[in-house]
């Protein structure tokens, strides 16, 4: 019998979201049984966290093709030296004026690449280089987020739905100028998806969108888009729903992007590096 099934232990974090797995190295072959349980307590616990993973950026890939196919990152900037499917986050990317790619107090909550008509299922990290303390990626449960709210925003917003680009106009004086120019010069008609989304799997239903990304909510202007979604946003991240990832070197985290949003924290020392790989798997088109 495979050590993998032997030693595996899967531990949930809080109530409402985050599950750890100990014991299992992703380099071996996993037998179905093993990797059933892998799957299951990410879809139950929107977040899995597996431990102590020893991977090359190929590895890494590897890894994280055995939950799916792998999709391209959208932005081909900053790939893995020879690993076409990993990308590379690192507070020390730099575009093409020269200035640090992603600065701010905290990254924005969202989830990946709504600008696409099958956007990614699961968005996979994993933790090549870690400052001394902070830069934590924080995860939400939208799905009993969008549970908790009062019945009547329920009703208001189910059958919403979002004009998605690769960067909002509202967004056009403060975001990358490399993404801003690639949107400007696009003939990409927006794509429409809906702001609450049903998970193939298990029939619930999450609030979904990247407020970066949402150019309006069909029959709302931007700007005012912009201020509705920020208010939703308000009253949905509760602190029970929400998972603060402080990661370990050798963490993999795994993330269920359609019932989950997450952001990347910049509360730490930027003479420090933060570098992350990572994948992303492909889904189906939001319903």
């Amino acid at each position: 019998m495979p050590a993998t099934q032997t030693t595996l232990r899967i531990d949930k974090i809080k109530d409402h979201i985050g599950a750890e797995a100990n014991g299992i190295d992703l380099r071996q072959p996993l037998d179905a049984a093993t990797f059933r349980r892998l799957h299951d307590a990410l879809i139950d616990n929107v977040a899995l966290v597996i431990r102590d993973q020893k991977f090359t950026a190929a590895q890494f890939q590897d890894a994280a093709a055995l939950f799916g196919e792998l999709m391209e990152d959208q932005n081909r900037l900053y790939l893995a030296p020879g690993v076409p499917m990993v990308s590379t986050l690192s507070n020390r990317h730099k575009d093409s004026t020269g200035a640090i790619a992603k600065v701010g107090k905290n990254g924005s909550w969202h989830t990946d690449h709504t600008n696409q008509e099958c956007p990614p299922k699961y968005t996979m990290l994993y933790a090549v280089e870690l400052p001394d303390r902070g830069g934590g990626t924080a995860v939400c449960n939208m799905r009993d987020a969008y549970a908790a709210l009062p019945g009547v925003l329920r009703r208001r917003i189910a059958g919403m739905e979002t004009a998605n680009t690769l960067i909002s106009s509202t967004r056009f004086g403060t975001g990358n100028p490399d993404i801003v120019r690639e949107q400007r010069q696009s003939a990409n008609p927006p794509m429409i998806h809906p702001l609450v989304r049903t998970h193939p799997d298990n029939g619930t239903k999450a609030i979904w969108f990247h407020k970066n990304k949402v150019e309006n909510i069909l029959g709302i202007e931007p700007h005012e888009t912009q201020d509705f979604l920020a208010g939703l946003l308000e009253r949905a991240m509760r602190p029970e729903f929400v998972y603060l990832h402080e990661s370990k070197l050798d963490d993999m985290l795994i993330v269920d992007n359609r019932s989950a949003m997450h952001k990347a924290g910049f509360d730490f020392d930027h003479c420090q590096h933060r570098l992350l790989y990572r994948a992303l798997v492909r889904g189906g088109r939001p319903v």
